[in-house]
């Protein structure tokens, strides 16, 4: 029975770097998953304010609600660019709003992973009564 007592901590010293791999995995799945929900919503955001004003207006108005909602959000959002886009199908005019950042790794520097870009898109149509021209 003695002689099985210095196993459990070679055991332990073995495992510990695998249960604080996997630990930094689940943070960094939880961040990308995060970042995306943010992204995504500030598209909404966006696209939903660019819908409710003039075109010239649009690029104006869906940028500042873009980065106002990331500011809000407390994202990790790196340099984030946001494009807008109008279609025109008969009377009906679309706009489209596309939200793009690179994520922060800070503090997974043991995993090896970079910073990563996310994007999202969102459309709505214009408010015929508001954004027209």
């Amino acid at each position: 029975m003695t002689r099985d007592r210095g196993s459990a901590v070679v055991e332990l010293v073995l495992l510990t770097p695998l249960l604080v791999a996997l630990l930094l995995f689940v943070v960094h799945v939880g961040r990308a998953g995060e970042g995306m929900t943010v992204v995504r919503h500030a598209a909404d955001q966006a696209a939903r304010a660019a819908s409710l004003v003039s075109g010239p207006r649009m690029n104006e108005v869906a940028q500042r609600a873009a980065l106002d909602d990331l500011s809000h959000q407390n994202s990790s959002c790196i340099s984030p660019s946001v494009s807008v886009r109008r279609t025109v199908v008969g009377q009906t005019t679309w706009v489209t709003v596309r939200v793009t950042c690179s994520t922060s790794t800070a503090g997974l520097g043991l995993l090896g992973v970079g910073s990563y870009t996310i994007a999202a898109s969102s459309t709505e149509v214009v408010d015929r009564y508001r954004g027209g021209d």
